[in-house]
């Protein structure tokens, strides 16, 4: 069995880290120009467009997992047909209800606008953004379908390319219409053209690259029917109502404080949650390998080892999230002076904002891993339960918080609910693991983590505090606000790493850290260890794996593993031509279907079971399965086709 430990999480936290940070990157450098030049109203007024925007949005949440299943199943079997009338019925019924948003924003745009609490000189342009904004969210919704084909045809870098390039082009467009453009297009009417474009180009781009790929598959609504829409509604559907209950919560969030307090308000709380979004990168990025982790050693009957991951998975998000969060709530002000360039009032709020959420989020992250857990058990359920009580907390707070104290009120609402919420949420899960707090927090050292925290951060404070400004009279804000960053930010890393190094980590944590940093250092120096070629069939299983193994080298290379090093070999998006799972007794497919189709849906169409029961499972996705492990003359006459595309 691959043990799961600080090393695997701290691989897959840099590549994962990496993608996600070029995403944010994007929108924390068109912050500041847009504050800049439009003011802080402006910005709050943009960032309502795209709350509005979200609500019609969130409709689209499971279909674009379907299109991939969809795409990489079919295909394989040449069922062009089937095809084309499945990604007719998924554009035609989202295209629809974006269309409705579109309408609707046309007609009452400006009331609506005027309503949350835009200022006057605002509101028409305001409203023109959101009108463009729709227009091309109903491009993306119907044929920017061809995004998720792309994955379904195992070509998940074209796609993370074209998104990569439709931020640059906004980018390159938004910024010198802001500077430089005349009239309407020189304020929110630019930024929204500007946003149009990149989306206009990565959509068109992505429809020529599957039109040129599959010119046997129609894109188009006009090809609707009753088994299309009953086939894409069948996959992701369990996830369409929690991704609906968070962006209701989050967005109307948005809007509570915009009528409430004003569009500047939601300036200050959008600039505090994009810092809380950059501060989870880290932590959100260990949890992929952790579900088939999980799967794996359920489906082996090790409870130890399954309650030992949820710990070490635990312990590992609550110092890269913890570390920086902590890291963030220091130096708040700074952070936020050297990234808008600006000062006043507005800045100290964010400032406040910032410090406040962050403590809800770092307890918010430790529901990542059991969510991870839940998942590998079929218990999915349980987490639109919690999502639906953090909810209901924040509502409830609401009330009595937001007449009484306003912006602060709502501020922590959103805090207590989510502390709440992660009480509930893991008090629920150590039900089923039969674990005990005590355990938990023994496991995780959290307490011994939150004592290394608030020390080195309460000394640090104490000297900002106490010491005089360290640059010189007369220098810029800016410059000495990336001063403090660098003289504050140096010493809080080299205690903190000493400290965790010394204190929180164990003994053989820290030999894996050691040799992560190592594999790191000579990569850097152009030493990389190559990695090892892909096989073309991936045999997971946990039992004698000869038989599956033989029969599979009809189609090419075969690697045995179990579903935890089966998930670490595929989420690094190596292409194979099947992934052959064999069923233990009694075991279930859900966990390790339900990683795939998260993780990697483009290979749906190319996974096959090996085993007895679960019969209404496999009725209902139409995934292959064999009673017996088949022979090399049937794997070969029914995969040999599906060699991986280059």
């Amino acid at each position: 069995m691959t043990a799961i430990d600080i090393k695997t999480l701290g691989r897959s936290s840099i590549t994962t880290g990496l993608v996600q940070l070029w995403r944010i990157a994007s929108r924390l450098v068109l912050t500041p120009i847009i504050i800049g030049k439009l003011g802080w109203a402006g910005y709050g007024a943009w960032t309502l467009v795209f709350s509005v925007a979200a609500y019609v949005q969130m409709t689209n949440a499971s279909f674009g997992l379907a299109y991939t299943k969809f795409t990489a199943e079919y295909v394989r079997h040449r069922r062009f047909d089937e095809l084309t009338h499945i990604i007719g019925s998924g554009m035609a019924a989202v295209g629809s209800t974006a269309a409705v948003g579109l309408a609707i924003a046309w007609l009452v745009g400006e009331p609506l606008m005027a309503w949350l609490g835009v200022p006057t000189p605002l509101v028409a342009d305001t409203s023109l953004a959101l009108v463009i904004v729709l227009s091309v969210l109903v491009l993306r919704m119907t044929w920017g379908c061809t995004l998720e084909i792309l994955g379904g045809l195992q070509r998940l870098d074209l796609t993370q390319r074209l998104n990569a390039l439709g931020y640059l082009i906004e980018f390159l467009v938004t910024v010198p219409l802001l500077l430089w453009g005349p009239g309407r297009l020189g304020g929110i009417v630019g930024l929204a053209v500007g946003h149009a474009t990149g989306q206009l180009v990565t959509n068109l781009a992505a429809y020529s690259m599957v039109r040129a790929r599959l010119p046997d598959v129609r894109i188009s609504p006009r090809f609707v029917s009753r088994a299309g829409l009953r086939a894409v509604m069948s996959v992701g559907g369990r996830f369409q109502l929690l991704w609906a209950v968070n962006t209701i919560v989050m967005q109307g969030l948005k809007f509570l404080i915009s009528k409430l307090v004003g569009v500047e308000a939601v300036a200050i709380y959008d600039l505090a949650d994009k810092l809380i979004n950059l501060g989870k990168t880290a932590s959100e990025a260990v949890i992929a390998p952790l579900m088939p982790a999980f799967a794996s050693l359920r489906a082996g009957g090790e409870r130890a080892r399954e309650r030992l991951l949820f710990l070490k998975g635990s312990k590992a998000d609550a110092l890269m999230g913890g570390a920086s969060f902590a890291f963030l709530a220091l130096l708040a002000p700074s952070l936020l002076l050297l990234w808008t360039g600006e000062t006043g009032p507005q800045v100290e709020e964010a400032a406040w904002t910032l410090r406040v959420l962050a403590v809800g989020e770092a307890s918010l992250l430790l529901t990542s891993v059991v969510s991870s857990s839940l998942r590998a058990q079929g218990r999915v359920r349980l987490e639109l339960t919690w999502a639906m009580i953090t909810t209901g907390v924040v509502v409830v707070l609401l009330f009595p918080l937001a007449p009484l104290w306003g912006y602060t009120g709502m501020i922590v609402a959103r805090l207590l609910g989510q502390l709440c919420g992660t009480v509930w949420y893991l008090r629920a899960y150590f039900g089923f693991a039969e674990m005990t707090w005590g355990e938990y927090l023994r496991g995780t050292g959290i307490p011994r983590l939150i004592g290394i925290l608030a020390a080195i951060g309460g000394v640090l404070w104490a000297g900002h505090e106490l010491l005089p400004p360290l640059g010189p009279p007369g220098l810029h804000p800016r410059l000495a606000a990336a001063l403090e960053v660098i003289a504050w930010g140096v010493p809080y890393a080299a205690l903190l790493s000493a400290a965790v190094w010394k204190l929180y980590l164990e003994p053989d944590d820290r030999v894996q850290v050691a040799t992560l940093a190592a594999a790191v250092w000579g990569k850097l120096r152009g030493r990389p260890t190559p990695p090892p070629p892909a096989p073309d069939v991936v045999v997971v299983t946990g039992d004698d794996p000869t038989a599956l193994v033989e029969a599979a080298q009809a189609l090419g290379t075969v690697a045995a593993m179990t579903v935890a090093e089966a998930g670490a070999l595929l989420s690094a998006g190596v292409r194979v031509k099947l992934v052959l799972v064999e069923l233990a007794a009694g075991g279930d497919p859900r966990p390790t279907w339900d990683w795939i189709s998260e993780q990697r849906p483009d290979l749906l169409g190319r996974l096959a079971y090996v085993g007895v029961g679960h019969e209404p499972f496999f009725r209902e996705t139409g995934v292959r399965r064999y009673p017996e492990p088949p022979s090399g003359a049937v794997l070969r006459a029914e995969w040999g086709s599906a060699s991986p595309p280059t």
